[in-house]
């Protein structure tokens, strides 16, 4: 059902994605409606518990294509940037890649509620507010979720399928340095 990583040598192992994942601050995800069109959308999330969770409002695109069809599909990308190739045969410069990791999700989306909820919307600050900010506003922010819990739409996506790829090979000399 799901596609293998065609350049195995740029395949990221699941730790690999798994930092990736609880490190970005935002992803793309895409749904399908009703009317057959794909929509992509950038949400910011969090990685908790093995699974992908982002907030939204009560009603709104989103939520209507996953009312549609569960099945969604997720994507991040960092550390992009343009780097000078040396060549393994010690000519020195052999052009320009492309740098970068990116995480492929496929799963289903579900409405998260209860003690789930709350518990995640406050990770979300934990991952968004520095520490220090996070220990000066940790009461305010527990009665600010609590608040919020009646007009947030939390939802997540239980992984079925991840898979990650570096943007140039584990093999290869950028600067003469291993990425």
């Amino acid at each position: 059902m799901f596609r293998e990583i065609r350049r195995k040598e740029k395949q990221l192992t699941i730790e690999e994605c798994n930092k990736i994942l609880t490190k970005a601050e935002y992803g793309t995800l895409a749904t399908m409606g009703s009317d057959g069109y794909p929509y992509a959308v950038a949400v910011n999330y969090i990685f908790y518990n093995g699974s992908i969770y982002f907030h939204c409002a009560l009603v709104g695109h989103k939520l209507d294509n996953i009312a549609n069809c569960k099945n969604v599909s997720f994507n991040i990308v960092t550390d992009v940037r343009v780097v000078p190739i040396i060549s393994d045969n010690d000519i020195g410069f052999d052009g320009f890649d492309t740098n970068f990791n990116s995480v492929v999700i496929f799963g289903k989306a579900m409405e998260v509620v209860g003690k789930e909820k709350s518990e995640v919307l406050i990770a979300f600050l934990k991952k968004f507010l520095d520490i220090s900010q996070c220990r000066q506003y940790e009461t305010d922010g527990i009665r600010y979720v609590e608040r919020s819990m009646k007009k947030t739409t939390l939802m997540k996506i239980e992984i079925e399928q991840m898979t990650g790829k570096r943007g140039i090979s584990k093999n290869k000399d950028i600067l003469g340095k291993q990425h």
